[in-house]
């Protein structure tokens, strides 16, 4: 009896757990079908009153090259990311205890700079060496931020890696290159899932770096195309 109420209990928390978080979901979702003063009408329409279709078309033709470019943007993060953070994380997993923590150290006080103290100096370099309205400069500069949270986090479980195995792998004549790519990145695959899946999210999500260093709207990323709709006395909320 007691474990009937504890399953309905849990079932009737689930349940109101997923409401909160659908129904903004759906709000968003039905907002495209209305017009602006549907939209922030009170009460707040369950159903649009009226289906206007042309708002999504009309999102989708202005912001196509704009998703097109997130996804170019955020693959170059994920790749640069990555070619930096792996072979990093493992020098740091297997430094002695006082290098590593000097080094991870640094690290995280690179981390803590915030993005706004990092774009004006990189603006600054980007523009002596023609890396501004580039991709490629977009992309190295919101690796700043994902390369030092990435190596701290995967040095982290890289340091969990029993060293027993390099250590037989050693033994048996591989070399570092040998012991990085067959043993420690097979056995690193979730934390490397982690870090890749994290760094991917804030490269989609970067607005700060692609609004300062890409002057080409043609360019410009899904964040920063979504803030061309925000105007100073009106926005098209159904189209954001």
């Amino acid at each position: 009896m007691n474990r009937n109420k504890h399953k309905t209990s849990s079932l009737i928390i689930a349940i109101i757990v997923s409401a909160i978080i659908a129904l903004p979901i759906y709000f968003v979702f039905i907002f495209g079908f209305e017009t602006n003063n549907e939209i922030f009408h009170r009460p707040v329409y369950l159903f649009p009153p009226h289906f206007v279709v042309s708002y999504y078309m009309e999102a989708w033709n202005s912001l196509h090259v704009n998703l097109l470019n997130s996804f170019i943007i955020t693959a170059g993060v994920l790749i640069i990311s990555l070619i930096v953070i792996l072979p990093s994380a493992f020098v740091l997993s297997k430094m002695s205890h006082r290098k590593s923590n000097s080094i991870s150290f640094i690290v995280i006080i690179l981390q803590m700079l915030p993005a706004a103290a990092v774009v004006i100096p990189l603006f600054l370099i980007f523009y002596r060496i023609g890396l501004i309205n580039s991709y490629f400069g977009d992309m190295l500069a919101i690796s700043t931020v994902t390369i030092p949270f990435g190596t701290i986090l995967l040095t982290a479980f890289m340091k969990n890696i029993p060293f027993e195995l390099i250590e037989a792998a050693v033994v048996d004549g591989a070399n570092s290159f040998r012991i990085f790519r067959q043993i420690v990145l097979p056995i690193s695959q979730s934390g490397i899932v982690t870090v890749s899946l994290l760094t991917f999210m804030f490269g989609w999500g970067d607005f700060i770096f692609s609004v300062s260093l890409l002057q080409n709207q043609s360019m410009v990323p899904m964040s920063v195309g979504l803030y061309y709709f925000v105007g100073h006395y009106t926005s098209s909320w159904n189209i954001l």
